[in-house]
């Protein structure tokens, strides 16, 4: 079976496991920090893939790690050490998120701008997007100097460029190709 059919598999049965305990909340919140502490701390990795440690001695250090979260929560973190999908984190807590957004009609969006845009420009384009889109939006917004001006939107698979770096890169590449003609 292939690496994204076993993490969708493993988020829907997470999902559905934290939905019926009434904690997506709190497992999405484990689930972040399981694979931000398995992807930054070098040693937190080490500890969970070493081979000769037995569970039951990575099921207390995960108890140690975790915990301030509930018994539910660490179950499923358990369990996703206990069979080797380590892994498949980033790619479960993906899933997670998508089945979580679509649940509740929300859609998340990155929205990248030359400098941090104040509350009102925040509120604007997020009410803006709610009208074209008619979800809820999440909005992730990040600050990139080099855009120069404008904003680029990440929607899922779609970009919408909206930059002046992007806009003079392609003044560029047509006057590149009226030279060539």
């Amino acid at each position: 079976m292939a690496r994204d059919e076993i993490a969708k598999r493993y988020a829907s049965a997470i999902y559905n496991i934290a939905k019926s305990s009434d904690s997506i909340n709190e497992v999405r919140e484990v689930l972040n920090i399981f694979m931000e502490n398995y992807e930054e701390e070098e040693e937190f990795r080490k500890i969970l893939e070493d081979p000769l440690k037995k569970f039951p001695e990575k099921e207390k250090f995960l108890e140690k790690s975790f915990d301030h979260f509930t018994k539910e929560s660490l179950g499923i973190v358990k369990y996703i050490v206990r069979k080797q999908r380590l892994s498949l984190v980033g790619d479960i807590k993906e899933y997670f998120l998508k089945l979580y957004y679509e649940e509740n009609n929300k859609l998340p969006i990155t929205a990248i701008f030359a400098k941090e845009l104040s509350e009102e420009q925040r509120e604007l384009l997020i009410e803006k997007l709610e009208k074209k889109y008619g979800k809820k939006i999440v909005l992730n917004l990040e600050v990139d100097k080099e855009i120069i001006g404008g904003g680029i939107l990440k929607i899922g698979n779609e970009v919408i460029n909206g930059s002046i770096k992007n806009q003079i890169e392609e003044i560029g590449r047509a006057v590149q190709q009226e030279c060539r003609d």
